[in-house]
């Protein structure tokens, strides 16, 4: 027989509470332990939110990878960065293209190349190196003469000069020093027909006002007739054979040309802009087509570009629809591979080009073996090459539209601040705190504990139990003394009871 002394009836009745023990042991509320929590925590399931958020993450990081692709495709350094170009006579015109280059033809018509002045002596020599044509100095200026015939002008105009020293020179050593000091022409030894040697000397520049003059410092005396190094002199305001004793042997003269029909004219031969970015060298007279296109190497590369990112984000997108979420719990996610595959098939504005669909340039469209999931894009160079050679700026230009396009559709998703799986993450991660938070709420001094340890913490600071929490401990007790043949501790039920040490209560089997 069971027996309780010093309890008062008036906290509860053990008779009362019997009825109710059943269910407060199999609810866990009484007996639950730190164990069973833990085992019941192990076996909860995956929450949900994790899994949509992980998924997220994991879907804006494969869109971020998919726009740097695209990006890379039509960016400024591959879209302008220059096509070939090729001259239909290339002994005309040599062609060169820099970044910027346009698709454009360009018809040339050369009429008359740049010329350097270059004038000869009068006399020639047997030979080069032994025979002195005479000393003193001679004064090279460069400029531009005031012309009133070919070979003869009123006035010069002197841009810089240089005074070069000669003693018993010849026709070598005086070439040599005229060489040696940078005067701004060129001095050459020529052989003529006759076997003979004489003395040319060019401008260093073409063009028309890129002139020279010579004046002599003779050591004979006379520095304008025909003998001694006078012989030299070259002033076309003097009279020939009396300061002009040099001949001329070429007239300096622009570069006369059109392009498209327009004229144009130039002291150079090289470096002829044709266009924007696109500039010819003139080699002799006559016509050439000039033709600037798209690389077709580049082409090639940024379309197997295109369809490697399409198919690599399509791929990582199945997989994550596919094994982690719903379609039908998230539909904005779900309709993203559908999207993807709307782009690859749309037919797309091209200005006055007739290509406006990928499967025109040999990007073709394969649908998935699923519906709702992303297809693919496969790439036939043959049908590239013939779309390339069609319209090769069409072409360049569909590529270059359909990736920006692609790239707008990724951003809608992933933009900071309005990007739809931005906000959607935004708005799983307000969610997710709030609930944790009521969660993480700590039980009040009312609330039932869920075991004895919890039970036995409320009394400390002299705090009274409820009935509830007394009504509890007494079915503890009686659980103990049933189950049990010994006396509880006094501190266990006296204190839980709100009875003193010195009441002498016990309980006995």
């Amino acid at each position: 027989m069971n027996s309780l002394s010093g309890y008062n009836p008036a906290f509860s009745s053990f008779d009362s509470v019997l009825p109710n023990l059943s269910s407060l042991l199999s609810s866990g509320l009484l007996l639950g332990s730190s164990t069973s929590a833990a085992s019941s925590t192990s076996s909860a399931p995956t929450d949900p939110i994790q899994v949509e958020l992980s998924m997220l993450g994991q879907l804006m990081s494969v869109l971020n990878t998919f726009q740097n692709s695209l990006q890379q495709i039509y960016a400024p350094s591959i879209r302008f960065g220059g096509g070939t170009a090729s001259s239909s006579n290339p002994a005309v015109a040599s062609v060169s293209t820099s970044s910027g280059a346009q698709n454009a033809s360009y018809l040339l018509n050369v009429s008359q190349l740049a010329q350097a002045q270059s004038a000869a002596s009068s006399f020639s020599l047997s030979d080069s190196g032994t025979t002195v044509v005479g000393s003193g100095s001679l004064t090279i200026a460069t400029g531009s003469y005031a012309y009133t015939s070919p070979t003869s002008a009123t006035s010069f105009t002197s841009i810089g000069s240089v005074t070069v020293n000669i003693s018993n020179g010849t026709l070598s050593s005086i070439a040599s020093a005229i060489n040696g000091a940078g005067a701004g022409v060129v001095a050459n030894v020529v052989q003529n027909s006759s076997g003979n040697y004489q003395l040319q000397i060019s401008q260093a520049s073409t063009g028309a006002s890129n002139n020279f003059r010579i004046t002599v410092s003779d050591n004979d005396g006379n520095n304008t007739d025909q003998n001694g190094l006078s012989r030299l002199a070259f002033d076309q305001t003097q009279a020939v054979d009396s300061g002009q004793n040099l001949t001329q042997t070429q007239a300096a003269q622009n570069a006369s040309y059109t392009v498209n029909g327009a004229s144009g004219s130039s002291a150079s031969n090289f470096g002829i802009q044709l266009g924007s970015s696109v500039s010819a060298n003139l080699l002799a007279t006559g016509s050439s087509n000039i033709s600037v296109n798209v690389d077709f190497g580049q082409l090639n590369t940024n379309a197997q570009s295109l369809a490697s990112a399409f198919n690599t984000a399509q791929g990582s997108i199945n997989g994550l629809l596919g094994n982690q979420v719903s379609r039908r719990n998230d539909p904005i996610a779900a309709q993203l591979p559908q999207l993807l595959n709307q782009q690859a098939q749309n037919s797309y504005n091209n200005g006055s080009s007739l290509l406006t669909m990928l499967s025109q340039i040999g990007l073709t469209y394969q649908s998935p073996s699923q519906y709702g999931l992303g297809g693919t894009l496969s790439l036939n160079v043959t049908s590239l090459q013939a779309a390339y050679n069609g319209d090769s700026a069409g072409t360049a230009n569909l590529l270059y539209t359909v990736a920006q396009s692609l790239n707008a559709l990724a951003n809608s998703y992933t933009s900071y601040g309005n990007g739809t799986l931005v906000n959607e993450t935004n708005a799983l991660q307000t969610q997710l705190r709030s609930r944790q938070l009521v969660t993480n709420t700590k039980p009040t001094p009312n609330t039932f504990p869920y075991n004895l340890q919890n039970l036995l913490s409320y009394p400390s600071q002299n705090s009274m139990l409820s009935a509830q929490q007394i009504s509890a401990l007494s079915m503890y007790a009686l659980v103990y003394s049933i189950g049990a043949p010994y006396a509880l501790n006094a501190l266990l039920v006296g204190q839980g009871l709100g009875l003193s040490n010195s009441s002498g209560f016990s309980a006995t089997a």
